[in-house]
């Protein structure tokens, strides 16, 4: 029974024992099953980080690249791994750090250059973003995205040059319309940042034939057109913005102070009428520009209305002393200088003694006008007595001084005339006139070296002085000095160039160095200008050897376009949209003319058939002078 029973527990025991195994086994087998079997890790450190970054094992990869570039330092692609590995995170600083070393293993890997640029221009500093895009450039300049990053990168750094060079490269490539437009509207405010006004209108009337309606670009091209002076532009732009916002005040103020400037009188007088019937009468500047409507008259000749306004004015407005001053300038305009005189000596006394001063000066100047209306007039001793009575007011009036030298130079009083242009200098020495003036009376003294000296100092203050330029020319003629007399005659060409004596002198003086075939270049071109010119067409005929008639001469080459093509281009420009109020080539050459008294140079050189005496003055007793 024993024995049975231990069988039993036995046999019981394997049987578990047998189950536990079975189970125990299929347990391992279903986990092998279900666990795969791990990858073998790459040998290559590259790829075992590559493959790394992709399990997302940052830790593990980073331990393991910097083991790896303790033994290689200089593997651009397992730094680039631990690089991007250190910014996915999220230690830029040590990424940027290592993007960097790349650059010095590797200067020229564009690919890098491009990611720590795009860093740099977002977080700093921008100057080491523009260092690494210029780079880029260097070698990729088709680079549009370096472009347009350093294009924006400039411009924050207000590096508004740079930053334009790049806006035009980009416009350039640009196909896109709507962007065009945009970049166009960038450019235009750069230009008025850097203040090229010039490129700025240029760019903003391109955006306006696009958009012609856009207030806001009308009223910057008038800003600009007056910041550039061009007037005409300016006046058109603001009347275009009064035909679409009605008549705003500020516009047609704008408008008047530019017809001003233009001297267009009619036009002003009727725009201050305008002003001055939408402007209540108790403004600050009702007045102001009922005076200027009152100026507008006077310069257009409109006297005996400008007076009866001024007199209505005046009576309503006693106290008003810009009324009393424009109405004495229109006495004057009229050639009644007494009551002109009467007025502002009113106003002396009216007026705080502080102001006393610029009534004395404006009285001396108008007696001084009274004075050159005498003299024009022919009575000699009154005028005199009056130039010498605007002294008494104001003894440092050198324009008195000047006036009085010019009277004394036409009663050939050379000595007076003389001393009087010289105190006009010592009052006001940089004055050009003044010195035309004492050359001329050195001239007529016979003192050439002091006239010469006198025209160079006239022509060193104001180069445009043609007046004094051909004096200059003239007395170096004098000298036998022909080079420089050609040089100055050939300066003098390039403002008047259609100016026949001077033509004809130039001639002459090649004439007399031997240079026959300029000589009679310029004989013909003086005949062109004016076919009655008999010096030079009697001078033209003996260098010919035969008559001369200028219709049959064919394939004539003008010398002074030829010689002078570029410098005259440079002049041009710069007469272009000049007002009126600045010197033009006429007026050059009567700088120091007046209407009371004409200023020129008559026959001012001669031919001479004394071999010794090749070029004179006029020796019918025409002075410089006429």
């Amino acid at each position: 029974m024993n024995i049975l029973l231990i069988i039993g527990l036995v046999l019981f025991t394997c049987t578990i024992a047998w189950i536990y195994v079975l189970f125990v086994t299929s347990t391992v087998n279903e986990n092998e099953k279900k666990e795969p079997q791990k990858e073998p890790i790459p040998d290559n450190p590259v790829d075992r980080c590559k493959k790394l970054f992709e399990q997302g094992l940052h830790a593990e990869l980073q331990r393991y690249a910097q083991r790896e570039l303790s033994k290689n330092y200089s593997d651009v692609e397992l730094r680039r791994i631990l690089a991007q590995s250190l910014m996915a995170s999220g230690n830029e600083q040590m990424a940027i750090m290592h993007y960097e070393a790349i650059l010095n293993i590797a200067p020229y890997d564009i690919k890098t250059q491009e990611m720590l640029a795009q860093y740099y221009s977002t977080n700093g500093p921008t100057a080491r973003a523009i260092e690494l895009y210029e780079q880029i450039l260097m070698y990729d300049s088709g680079n549009i995205n370096a472009v347009e990053m350093l294009s924006k990168l400039y411009e924050q750094n207000q590096n508004y040059e740079k930053a334009i060079e790049m806006y035009n490269m980009i416009l350039d490539a640009e196909v896109d319309e709507a962007r065009i437009t945009e970049l166009k509207y960038v450019l235009a405010d750069l230009y008025l940042k850097t203040d090229n006004y010039e490129k700025a209108y240029d760019a903003y009337n391109e955006i306006h034939k696009a958009d012609p309606e856009n207030l806001e670009i009308l009223i910057l091209l008038a800003d600009l057109a007056y910041k550039n002076k061009y007037w005409q532009d300016c006046l058109k732009y603001y009347k275009q913005i009064v035909s679409i916002v009605g008549d705003d005040f500020e516009m047609l103020e704008k408008i008047a102070q530019l017809q001003t400037t233009l001297e267009d009188w009619e036009e002003a007088i009727v725009t201050y009428k305008k002003i001055i019937s939408l402007e209540d009468t108790q403004s600050s500047n009702y007045l102001y520009h009922q005076n200027e409507l009152c100026n507008a008259m006077l310069k257009n000749k409109q006297y005996r209305e400008a007076i009866d306004l001024l007199k209505d004015l005046l009576a309503q407005n006693p106290k008003e002393t810009s009324f009393a001053f424009t109405l004495a300038q229109a006495y004057t305009m009229i050639g009644e200088f007494q009551i002109g005189v009467n007025l502002y000596n009113k106003l002396l006394e009216d007026l705080p003694p502080e102001h006393g001063e610029i009534i004395i000066k404006y009285i001396s100047n108008l007696i001084c006008a009274w004075a050159k209306n005498l003299f024009q007039k022919g009575e000699y001793n009154q005028a005199f007595d009056k130039f010498f009575e605007a002294l008494k007011y104001d003894e440092e009036n050198d324009e008195v001084y000047y006036e009085l030298g010019r009277c004394n130079y036409y009663i050939k009083s050379f000595q007076d005339s003389i001393a009087h242009f010289k105190r006009a200098i010592a009052i006001k020495p940089q004055e050009s006139r003044y010195y035309f003036g004492l050359g001329c009376a050195y001239d007529e003294m016979g003192a050439i070296k002091n006239a010469k000296i006198a025209f160079y100092d006239a022509i060193n203050i104001d180069p445009m002085n043609t007046s004094a330029r051909i004096a200059y020319a003239i007395m170096l003629t004098k000298e036998l000095e022909y080079a420089q007399s050609i040089e100055q005659f050939s300066e003098v060409l390039k403002y008047i160039p259609d100016n026949a004596d001077t033509l004809y002198n130039l001639a002459l003086a090649y004439e007399l160095v031997g240079d026959i075939e300029r000589a009679i270049k310029y004989y013909k071109k003086a005949l062109e200008v004016e076919p009655k010119h008999k010096e030079a067409k009697h001078n033209l005929e003996l260098l010919l050897g035969e008559p001369y008639n200028q219709g049959e001469e064919e394939g004539y080459i003008d010398v002074v376009a030829e010689e002078n093509t570029e410098e005259n281009a440079q002049i041009q420009d710069t007469k272009e949209d000049i007002p009126k109020e600045s010197l033009n080539a006429e007026e050059n050459i009567e700088k120091a003319n007046d209407d009371e008294v004409k200023e020129s140079l008559q026959n001012s050189l001669k031919s001479q058939d004394e071999a010794e005496e090749p070029l004179n003055s006029d020796d019918s007793g025409n002075s410089m002078f006429s």
